[in-house]
């Protein structure tokens, strides 16, 4: 039987704002028209002359959420979806013989909505909703009349966004200055329009409290505004996407609540009585900031699921490698599920295409239990068109300038989505809200603050100008930073600044830590290209004449060029060619950037050598997933390297933090002669040799302190006296040796290498350390590369390393009096 479809449609253009139709009622099998007003919206089109076409299709009873049915291709230029211009900026599509036959629906099918984003021929321009949504006609949509907004006084104590009063009450307010009219719409009231759903309004304030909720359910809601557009809500923990949401699988978000198909634009959700997560570790102590060695990830490309609870299997695989810290790339919602990230758009909310709440949070439980920090990547200097505040002051294709939060064009020279306003109090109170939820929703550990340079209202055209010293900039900063640590005082604040060295040095003095990108300097050196831009000292917070080591340096992250794709293509010598080549190379330079002083930063798999270029499907496209790589032995090498420098660092903090002595002879002119790294403590001290070129190289080098100088990657030790403290050291090509002494355990004593009659064996499997010599072995001593004995056990060839924690760690084992030692790596 053919059901008969009627559009209603009686409400008068300025209502609509972008759409209306002639007849204003129709049925699926009647001719109609509809006129698009370019003016509107958007603006997309508004002033366009050339010819307009409609991208357009239906939504029926068996779309998924706002799923568009019986579209065209994206650019299709037939007749058909021509529009003639009527001038003044309107223009008439006609939909001939009827509704259904144009759409070629068949008669089973329920149509509910008509949907259109009208362009031009060339695709370059598009007309749509405010904020850049799609525009829809619904069906059964009735002539509604808003009433007088009632003024009453807000309750005592409900903050901005969603306040839940009990398990059966919540209640709403909005900040919207302007506005005539907010109703409430949602499952509650069978998205319908109503009076009774109208907030009250209180100044600029708009508010409303629902009663009569089922306790734990999930309800959908909006606010429609001035009974002309629909926002979800700022502050939503969790949101629906008409678009994207049928794209995430039961496996990833298991009973997702489906998109309504009674309206159309970002659906809020709230819930009452939620059920909360039970942490496993309550009392976290974050490592020390100036300890940091962190590894940043993004989740899509991390694990082949790319799901958080996938990068929580590989956590063990983390813990050995040695991080302290997991930083995440932008897990707040944004715009469709495959990003890197930086196109937010609701920042209460994680994104629901990596998995559920409780899924991040189990997995913040568990790096925790492994002793690793959680820092997450926040932009707070942008967000998309579909963020709420932008949505409710839109002119055009950008903020109107009534929007108190966002600016109408990026006052700096650079310029992502829709730029905030730090000036503004409410934007600041708004990112604190962030901040502050975050911190306690999920027992997050830190933040880094994307692109901070943006964070003026100075007005710039060049990135020297937006890069200059900013002191509200930097008020606005500090006064972010006393928030976080008001919260929660140990809370790690990064910063990606890249601005006057006085401006981040002042910044870096109110405790925050700054990104420090050494990306060229590590590229050129490892391709083996001799010049200025290979200086490394810059590593090091020292170089600025700091004492707090605030820099945190790295060689790659998200947005540098991977090195081993950099030394495949452009490699000196035959390393295009030769893989060994450059994973000794890429050892080689991170053997240098661990022993820089100060925090660290590694970019995801680059302890593999991963060599995928980061233009590999568009610069921020999928990546391929080389797990692979583990199974290399030669890549392995390289992750085992980075384990045993990192272990090195963070069992010896106080060698790479002030007040340590630092001698970095690292630049282009060290180059020839070899580079070195000199650190020293009253008990500990560090020598790097290194070198760069593909030809051996004899250094004399003065190793200053007497005692025994152990290589930390093999058994070569040396022993230097009053009288023989300048040796001769053959460095091969591409090649390094780090030694390393410790005053409080050598002393002066003579310490050998093994004696060919000495072997070992450790057994994982009972824990148990077996010494195989043909003389008695009286004494064996385990310690900790900070010096502290760690286990001793006398007359006795073994012992049980069972409790000792995975690391690095130097035996010694005394045979008839002498005392002999060796390096021991418990994986």
């Amino acid at each position: 039987m053919r059901t008969k479809l009627i559009f209603l449609l009686l409400l008068p253009f300025s209502l609509w704002g972008q759409i209306t139709s002639n007849p204003v009622t129709f049925s699926d099998q009647e001719a109609i028209e509809i006129i698009f007003h370019a003016a509107e919206g958007n603006k997309g089109l508004q002033g366009y002359t050339g010819d307009v076409y409609a991208h357009t299709g239906v939504i029926t009873d068996k779309s998924n959420g706002q799923e568009w049915r019986y579209a065209p291709t994206w650019g299709d230029n037939q007749e058909k979806y021509k529009l003639a211009s009527l001038g003044d900026d309107q223009w008439k599509l006609t939909i001939t013989p009827n509704v259904r036959t144009y759409y070629q629906v068949p008669e089973e099918e329920t149509i509910l909505k008509l949907a259109f984003v009208f362009r031009s021929a060339d695709n370059q321009k598009e007309g749509k909703g405010s904020g850049g949504t799609d525009l829809f006609l619904n069906l059964g949509e009735v002539a509604f009349i808003p009433a007088a907004p009632t003024e009453k006084v807000r309750p005592v104590g409900i903050t901005d966004g969603i306040n839940y009063m009990d398990d059966y009450s919540v209640s709403f307010l909005l900040y919207a200055p302007g506005k005539k009219h907010v109703h409430l719409i949602g499952d509650f009231n069978h998205w319908q329009k109503n009076n009774d759903y109208q907030l009250y309004k209180d100044g600029d304030y708009w508010w409303y409290t629902l009663t009569g909720l089922e306790k734990g359910k999930e309800y959908g809601f909006q606010y429609l505004i001035d009974n002309s557009f629909k926002i979800g809500d700022a502050y939503a923990e969790k949101i629906l996407d008409p678009q994207y949401d049928n794209q995430i699988s039961a496996s990833v978000y298991p009973d997702l609540k489906p998109y309504p198909v009674e309206t159309e634009g970002i659906v809020s959700v709230f819930q009452t009585a939620k059920e909360i997560y039970n942490w496993k570790v309550k009392n976290f102590k974050a490592p020390a900031k100036e300890d940091l060695v962190i590894y940043e990830i993004l989740i899509r490309d991390f694990t082949t699921e790319g799901t958080i609870m996938a990068v929580r299997e590989k956590l063990d695989y983390l813990q050995t490698l040695g991080v302290n810290a997991i930083e995440l790339m932008p897990i707040q919602e944004f715009d469709g599920n495959d990003s890197w990230g930086y196109n937010p758009c609701y920042f209460f909310a994680a994104d629901k295409a990596y998995g559920t709440a409780e899924a991040y949070k189990t997995f913040i439980d568990e790096a925790h239990k492994r002793g690793m920090a959680v820092i997450l990547d926040v932009v707070f200097n942008h967000a998309t068109g579909l963020h709420p505040f932008a949505q409710l002051y839109w002119e055009g294709n950008a903020p109107s300038k009534e929007n108190p939060w966002f600016n109408a064009s990026s006052p700096h020279y650079y310029s992502f989505f829709n730029d905030f306003n730090h000036a503004y109090k409410g934007t600041r109170d708004y990112f604190k809200n962030v901040l502050t939820y975050w911190i306690k929703e999920y027992n997050l550990d830190g933040f880094r603050f994307d692109f901070t340079k943006g964070f003026t209202q100075k007005n710039s055209n060049s990135d020297a100008t937006v890069s200059a010293y900013d002191a509200s900039r930097i008020a606005i900063l500090k006064e972010y930073n006393d928030h976080i640590r008001s919260i929660k005082a140990n809370t790690y604040v990064i910063l990606e600044h890249f601005c006057d060295r006085a401006e981040e040095k002042e910044l870096a003095e109110a405790g925050m830590l700054l990104w420090n990108n050494l990306s060229d300097a590590y590229m050129e050196s490892e391709m083996g290209w001799k010049g200025r831009r290979t200086d490394l000292t810059n590593g090091s917070y020292t170089s600025r004449g700091w004492d707090m080591p605030a820099l945190i340096t790295y060689n790659e992250s998200h947005d540098e060029e991977r090195l081993m794709y950099k030394m495949q293509k452009y490699g000196n010598w035959t390393m295009k060619a030769d893989k060994s080549l450059r994973l000794r190379r890429a050892a080689l330079g991170a053997a240098f950037l661990f022993c820089t002083p100060g925090p660290k930063l590694i970019w995801q798999f680059g302890e593999l050598g991963y060599d995928t270029s980061i233009e590999e499907n568009g610069r921020t496209g999928k990546k391929p997933v080389l797990w692979e790589y583990v199974e290399d032995p030669e890549r392995k090498k390289l992750y085992d390297i980075y384990s045993t420098l990192i272990h090195f660092r963070t069992q010896n903090p106080s060698l790479f933090a002030s007040p340590a002595e630092v001698d970095m002879q690292t630049t282009g002119a060290d180059w020839d002669n070899g580079r070195s790294i000199r650190l020293r403590t009253p008990e500990k001290e560090l020598l790097l040799l290194g070198n760069f070129t593909e030809i051996p190289v004899e250094m004399n080098v003065d190793f200053v302190t007497t005692g025994i100088w152990q290589e930390l990657f093999s058994d070569m030790a040396v022993s230097v006296t009053d009288e023989k403290r300048e040796l001769k050291i053959v460095l091969s090509a591409h090649s390094y040796l780090l030694f390393t002494i410790d005053k409080t355990t050598s002393g002066n004593s003579s310490v050998s290498s093994f004696p060919t009659t000495f072997d070992w064996n450790y057994d994982s499997t009972s824990g148990y350390l077996n010494i195989h010599s043909q003389r008695p072995v009286e004494q064996i001593r385990l310690y900790g590369l900070n010096g502290t004995q760690l286990g001793i056990w006398k007359e006795t060839d073994h012992c049980s390393l069972f409790s000792v924690e995975p690391g690095i760690y130097i035996l010694y084992v005394q045979i008839e009096g002498k005392p002999y030692s060796v390096k021991f790596i418990k994986q």
